[in-house]
């Protein structure tokens, strides 16, 4: 994994582990909505985890086509502008 997507990474559960702290610490007197919070959070934890997998992958280079076929009858001819 390349530093940027580590970082990106960090960067990403550092803001959903301080929305959890910020939640628990202003919404101390109702549990309840403590309780959604803290669900929504998992919810958003657990879509994040494909862009935590695109992140982690090697990175490849793109290859370019064997060959680009015109769609220009000329070009194919070697008599292209």
């Amino acid at each position: 994994m390349s530093l940027p997507a580590l970082i990106t990474v960090a960067v990403l559960f550092l803001i959903v582990f301080g929305t959890a702290c910020y939640t628990v610490f202003h919404l101390k007197p109702t549990p309840v909505r403590i309780a959604a919070v803290l669900l929504a959070i998992g919810g958003l934890i657990a879509a994040m985890v494909p862009i935590v997998r695109l992140l982690a992958e090697s990175q490849q280079p793109v290859t370019p086509p064997a060959a680009f076929i015109s769609a220009d009858p000329l070009h194919r001819a070697g008599q292209g502008i």
